[in-house]
């Protein structure tokens, strides 16, 4: 009788050693399962911070380069600004400023866009909905700039051509590693001195007459890409605190004109 309640304890300290090791090791793996999912949880969030700081640092600049270039679109197919500024072959200095910072604007709002693309691919961000939708914003504008469904070409830039405007324009804060972009008097200077430099907007300053010349219904790609832009500042600025809403007017197609009678 002894032996077998000797037994008996026996295995029923090893059949008890046997659980408590399996509800340790049990215990163990959805202690280092619990750890690794706050571990990717603050790593989502690490990220969803780095997001708004980099979007914060840059709306401003953004949004007024974006805002710059729309009001140069809108005001180049009103026939208000081009027409009157802008005369071919003279050199006065109305008609190069004109042409000059027509380019400029769009040089600016791509070299803010370029900084941005070059700090966010160091953020895995896909799966942050409203980076999402600020990227979408911005695609947008490329996408219109790019985009061959519209047969006119003149400020036409492929996505390629859009990026390498950008990195031109684009000047070092210093150490910082950040970037800021090039200032008018700059880019001005530049396009004068630089004929390597000018050789990358030369079709641009030209493409501007174009704008001018043009009829309402080839300046397509003027238009939609104005549209996009706006967007882009209601993205940026949706509580309009920064810029009013006089300042993000999409252009609208004039009315056709009624057909006319005979009698």
């Amino acid at each position: 009788m002894d032996n077998l309640i000797a037994i008996l304890s026996a295995t029923v300290s090893v059949i008890g050693a046997v659980i408590a090791g399996v509800m340790t090791t049990w215990s163990n793996k959805k202690t280092r399962a619990m750890e690794a999912r706050l571990e990717r949880e603050r790593h989502e969030q690490t990220k969803a911070e780095q997001a708004a700081e980099l979007i914060s640092r840059y709306r401003e600049p953004l949004l007024l380069a974006a805002n710059s270039l729309q009001s140069r679109l809108f005001n180049a197919v009103r026939d208000e600004y081009l027409p009157v500024y802008l005369r071919d072959g003279s050199d006065d200095e109305q008609s190069e400023y004109a042409r000059n910072f027509t380019v400029y604007t769009l040089a600016e709002y791509l070299c803010w866009v370029e900084i941005i693309r070059r700090e966010l691919r160091f953020l895995d961000l896909g799966g942050e909905q409203e980076n999402r939708r600020f990227n979408d914003r911005m695609q947008a504008v490329s996408t219109a700039l790019a985009t061959q469904e519209i047969p006119q070409e003149h400020f036409r830039l492929f996505r390629g051509q859009q990026r390498a405007l950008g990195e031109l324009l684009m000047v070092p804060l210093g150490a910082t590693g950040h970037h800021e972009s090039m200032t008018y008097p700059e880019f001005v200077r530049r396009i004068g001195d630089d004929l390597g430099f000018r050789r990358w907007f030369e079709r641009l300053l030209t493409d501007v007459s174009l704008i001018r010349d043009e009829t309402l219904a080839d300046n397509v790609r003027i238009v939609r890409t104005q549209h996009a832009l706006i967007d882009l500042i209601d993205f940026l600025d949706p509580g309009k605190t920064r810029l009013g809403a006089a300042f993000r007017e999409k252009y609208e197609w004039p009315a056709p004109s009624p057909a006319s009678t005979t009698s």
